[in-house]
């Protein structure tokens, strides 16, 4: 009875292994065929969306796996297996799916994934870029509501003033100067963005602006 009993044993456990190596297997198939589904974000790159397309493409291809974001920030293992190889194929073609045609045809000659996000990085994240500095300011300070949702319409000035902040960062190193040069910025951010709303909202500007201190444009978009 008792060999009966081991000899089940056995068999139980040999079942087990069998189904967790199938089960395993199974997943990782998957997996492979997850990675390769083309993937769409809801923008494509153009030369003026960087920042935002960045975070997007960045948040899209970890959602897939974490793993292939490092083929993003890390050259190609020496020497590059066949593993690597399909997986960067992948990344690079995720980012190429997600680019204007018109840019795009430009980048197919980059021979890793690295070596093209590289290329975007220097072609469109330079910090120092005052011709796109001068422009988002513009922008802020020109755009107009034109009766699009109040929701909507302060998401798109969110992204305008973290842009213009990213590219132009406060200067200031004295604790208090950098409250200062803060308080100044709110003080402007509030002024766009009153100025952006349609006619309907005057009368509530005109209460805000009388406000003793001025509400920051956050307080005042939640009184709108």
């Amino acid at each position: 009875m008792s060999e009966n009993n081991s000899l089940s044993n056995n068999d139980l456990s040999i079942q087990i292994a069998n189904l967790l190596k199938n089960s395993l297997k199974s997943q990782n198939q998957n997996q492979k065929q997850n990675l390769s589904d083309s993937l769409k974000i809801n923008l494509k790159l153009n030369s003026q969306n960087y920042a935002l397309w960045a975070r997007m493409i960045r948040v899209a291809i970890g959602g897939k796996s974490k793993g292939l974001l490092n083929h993003l920030s890390e050259k190609p293992p020496d020497p590059a297996d066949d593993e690597w190889e399909q997986d960067d194929l992948v990344v690079f073609s995720w980012l190429i799916q997600n680019i204007e045609p018109f840019l795009a045809s430009n980048l197919t000659e980059f021979l890793t994934a690295e070596m093209l996000w590289d290329a975007l990085v220097v072609t469109y994240s330079s910090g120092k870029d005052k011709l796109q500095t001068f422009d988002l300011h513009v922008k802020a300070n020109e755009i107009k509501q034109n009766g699009a949702p109040l929701e909507d319409f302060w998401i798109i000035m969110q992204g305008i003033w973290g842009e213009n902040e990213r590219r132009d960062p406060n200067p200031m190193t004295c604790l208090a100067d950098i409250t200062t040069y803060n308080n100044i910025r709110a003080e402007q951010k509030l002024f766009q963005f009153l100025n952006t709303l349609d006619r309907q909202y005057d009368p509530i500007k005109r209460e805000i602006l009388r406000w003793e201190p001025l509400p920051s444009a956050e307080g005042d978009y939640a009184v709108v």
